[in-house]
C-alpha cells in the first residue's frame, strides 16, 4: 500500500502544480469535472501501460485492486484543491477590492468600512503586479488573507469528509444510489488471475470504441495545429437560426447548442433511462417556459428562482428519506449503540459527528469574528452544506460530470430576506461566498469523496485508512497549488491569463455594492416562484416513490436550466436514444454486450483529450475535449 499512496501523491504533486497554469493559459481543463480528467488519465496508464509492463517482469509485481483504490482515492480528493473547487478563484478574489475599487463605483466609501484589511490582499503593489506579471511574488501580502481563507476553506473540507462518511450507508447499501461514474474506474480496475487485462478491457467492443474516440480527437487535435487536415465538427449553435421573439428566448441567456461529447454519451448509456430522459426534457421544459415568458412580456422572474425552491424541498426530502440512519447515527455518537467503526466505515460515527459540530462551530466562530452576524453565519453554513449535498446527490444519481446549483447563498439570503433586513456588512462578506465553496460546483469536494467510498468497495480492508489518506492528499495539493500558482500569475499577469476567472472577484463584491445603494425589501414574484418550483419537486419526489411506473425523475427539474444543461443536454439526449434502440431492437442481451463500446469510448475521448493538454503544456496551443 505504500507504494500506492506515493505514487498517487506524486500524480497529485503533479497535478496540483500544473492544472491551474493550464487553465489559467487556456490550454485545457486537466481536472474538469467529477470524473476528473488527470486522474483518470493516470488509471488508464497505470492499467493499460504500466501494470502490463510489472506482470511481465514478475506477476506479483503489478499494482493490485486495493492499490489502484487506493491511488484513485488519493488523486481523487486532490482534484478538489487547484481548480474550481478552491484554489483557483480565490486568489482573484483576494486581490479583487484593491484592484476593482475606483470612484466611480465608490467600494471605498460602501464595501471597504466592513472587510478587514487583512481579510485580502491590500498592498496595491502587490495586486498590480498580480495582474501586471514579470515580477516575484509578494509573499508577505499574501501570507494573512490566503491562510486565512485557506483555513476556512480546509475546515469546510473536514466537514465534508466526515458528512461523506456519515451518508455513505444511507446513500450506498440502503438507497442505493447507482454511482455511474464510479462504474468507469470500476470497470477499468477489475483484475483476473493470470490475465493483463480483465474481460472488459479485452473486449473487442471497448476497444472499438476507443479507436472511434482516439481518431476523432486525433483528427481534432491535430487540425488546431495544421488547419489544413479536415476539422470534425462536433458543435452546433442553434442562435443563427432563431432571431425573433418570442422563440429567440431559446437561445438567450445560456446558449442553445448541441455539442457531442462521447465521454457524456458513455455516461449516459450507462443510466437509468428516466434519468437520462428527465434530463433533457425538463431542460426543454425550462426553455419553453423561458419562451412563454418572452411572449407575454413577463420580466423579473427567473426560471432559475424556481430551482431555488425545488433545492429546498429536495433536502426535506433527502433528511426524511435519512431519518433512521441519522438516528442510528445519533444514538451511537451518544453511546446507545455499538460503534460501526467494526462494520467497515471509513471512519467511525462517532468521530465524524464530533468532527462536524467541532468544525461547524469554528467555521461559525471565524465568520462571526470577520463581522458577520451569528444568524447569517449559521444560515451561510447550512447554505453550503445545502449546496455540497445536492451537488453530491446529483452525481450519485445522474454521473453529471458538470453541476451549477442554483441556491448560492448570496441570491437565496438576498431575495428570501431582502438586502435591508440583512446589513451592509453581512451583504459585504457574503461576496466572498465563492472564496469558501465555488457555486460552480463541478469540481466538489463532497463528490470526489463518496464516490471514492463507494469504490472501496473493492477494497474493504483498506476503507479505514482512506480518511487519513484523503486529508493528506488535500493538504499536499493546497501547499503544491498555493505556491505554483501564485508563482506563474505573477510571471505571467493574470491579464494575461484567461479573463473570466481573474474577474470572478469583481463579481461578487460588485453584486453587493449595488445590493447595499440600492436596497431592497424580499422579492415576492421569486419567491412565489421558488414556491413553484417547490411545489413541482413534491409532486415528482411523490409520484416516483409511488408508481414504479412514472417516467420522470425529478433531478432533471432540479437540474435547472444553468450552463451545465446547455452544455450536456444534446449528449444526454444521444446516449438515452441509443440506450432506447438498443433495449428495443435488440434486448437486454444486447445492452450488456455494448457496455464495453461506451466504456471505451469514454477511455478514448479522456485519454486523448490529456494527451493533447500535456502536449499544449509545450506548444501553448489550447484543446478542449470534455465538459468544464
Amino acid at each position: 500500500m505504500f507504494r500506492a499512496i506515493i505514487v498517487g501523491l506524486v500524480w497529485v504533486v503533479f497535478q496540483s502544480a500544473t492544472a491551474s497554469y493550464i487553465h489559467g493559459n487556456s490550454i485545457g481543463q486537466l481536472i474538469a469535472n467529477h470524473l476528473p480528467l488527470g486522474g483518470l488519465f493516470f488509471l488508464i496508464v497505470l492499467v493499460l501501460i504500466v501494470n502490463p509492463i510489472l506482470r511481465v517482469i514478475n506477476d506479483k509485481s503489478g499494482f493490485s485492486v486495493s492499490e489502484l483504490v487506493v491511488i484513485w482515492t488519493v488523486i481523487s480528493a486532490a482534484s478538489a484543491v487547484p481548480g474550481y473547487g478552491m484554489m483557483e478563484f480565490l486568489f482573484p478574489i483576494l486581490v479583487a477590492p484593491i484592484h476593482f475599487a475606483a470612484p466611480q463605483n465608490q467600494w471605498k466609501e460602501f464595501l471597504f468600512p466592513h472587510l478587514p484589511e487583512w481579510l485580502y490582499v491590500s498592498d496595491s503593489s502587490a495586486v498590480s503586479s498580480f495582474y501586471i506579471g514579470e515580477s516575484t511574488v509578494p509573499w508577505q501580502a499574501w501570507f494573512q488573507p490566503a491562510s486565512f481563507w485557506i483555513l476556512t476553506s480546509l475546515i469546510l473540507s473536514f466537514i465534508v469528509i466526515c458528512w461523506s462518511v456519515i451518508i455513505r450507508k444511507q446513500w450506498v447499501e440502503r438507497e442505493r444510489y447507482p454511482f455511474p461514474l464510479v462504474q468507469i474506474p470500476n470497470m477499468i480496475i477489475e483484475q483476473q488471475s493470470g490475465q493483463i487485462f480483465n474481460r472488459i478491457l479485452s473486449n473487442r467492443f471497448l476497444w472499438i470504441g476507443c479507436v472511434v474516440a482516439l481518431v476523432i480527437h486525433l483528427l481534432r487535435g491535430l487540425h488546431r495545429y495544421w488547419p489544413v487536415i479536415p476539422h470534425l465538427q462536433i458543435s452546433y449553435g442553434f442562435g443563427h437560426l432563431i432571431t425573433e421573439r418570442p422563440w429567440v428566448a431559446l437561445v438567450q441567456g445560456w446558449p442553445l447548442w448541441g455539442r457531442i461529447y462521447l465521454a457524456v454519451v458513455g455516461v449516459t448509456y450507462f443510466l437509468q433511462l428516466d434519468v437520462s430522459f428527465s434530463l433533457w426534457f425538463f431542460f426543454f421544459c425550462y426553455k419553453l417556459q423561458e419562451v412563454c415568458m418572452s411572449a407575454f412580456s413577463i420580466q423579473g422572474i427567473s426560471t432559475q428562482h424556481q430551482v431555488m425552491g425545488a433545492d429546498l424541498v429536495l433536502i426535506g426530502f433527502l433528511i426524511w428519506m435519512s431519518r433512521r440512519h441519522l438516528r442510528e447515527v445519533f444514538e451511537v455518537t451518544v453511546g446507545r449503540r455499538s460503534d460501526p467503526e467494526n462494520d467497515g466505515e471509513a471512519m467511525s460515527y462517532q468521530k465524524a459527528v464530533i468532527g462536524i459540530i467541532i468544525s461547524s462551530v469554528a467555521l461559525v466562530a471565524i465568520l462571526c469574528f470577520v463581522g458577520m452576524s451569528l444568524l447569517v453565519s449559521i444560515a451561510f453554513l447550512l447554505l453550503l452544506g445545502m449546496m455540497i449535498t445536492i451537488t453530491c446527490w446529483m452525481v450519485a444519481n445522474a454521473g453529471m460530470l458538470l453541476v451549477n446549483v442554483g441556491i448560492a447563498p448570496f441570491s437565496f439570503l438576498t431575495i428570501f430576506f431582502g438586502t435591508r433586513s440583512l446589513g451592509r456588512a453581512n451583504l459585504t462578506l457574503l461576496g466572498f461566498d465563492r472564496s469558501v465553496v465555488s457555486t460552480w460546483s463541478s469540481e466538489s469536494l463532497m463528490p470526489y469523496v463518496l464516490q471514492s467510498l463507494r469504490l472501496s468497495d473493492k477494497a474493504p480492508a483498506h476503507r479505514r485508512k482512506l480518511v487519513p489518506l484523503i486529508i493528506v492528499s488535500i493538504l499536499v495539493a493546497v501547499v503544491i497549488a498555493y505556491f505554483s500558482s501564485l508563482k506563474f500569475i505573477y510571471h505571467q499577469g493574470a491579464f494575461n491569463l484567461e479573463r473570466w476567472v481573474y474577474n470572478i472577484g469583481y463579481h461578487g463584491l460588485s453584486k453587493a455594492n449595488r445590493a447595499i445603494q440600492n436596497p431592497y425589501d424580499p422579492n415576492l414574484p421569486a419567491i412565489l416562484s421558488s414556491g413553484f418550483g417547490a411545489t413541482i419537486t413534491g409532486f415528482l419526489l411523490y409520484m416516483r416513490h409511488r408508481f414504479l411506473w412514472w417516467p420522470f425523475h425529478p433531478i432533471g427539474y432540479i437540474v435547472g436550466v444553468t450552463y451545465a444543461p446547455c452544455h450536456l443536454w444534446f449528449s444526454t439526449l444521444l446516449g438515452w436514444g441509443i440506450k432506447i434502440l438498443v433495449l428495443k431492437f435488440f434486448g437486454v442481451g444486447a445492452y450488456r454486450r455494448f457496455r464495453p463500446l461506451f466504456l471505451g469510448l469514454i477511455i478514448g475521448e479522456y485519454f486523448m483529450s490529456a494527451l493533447w493538454i500535456f502536449v499544449g503544456l509545450f506548444t501553448k496551443v489550447s484543446y478542449w475535449g470534455l465538459p468544464h
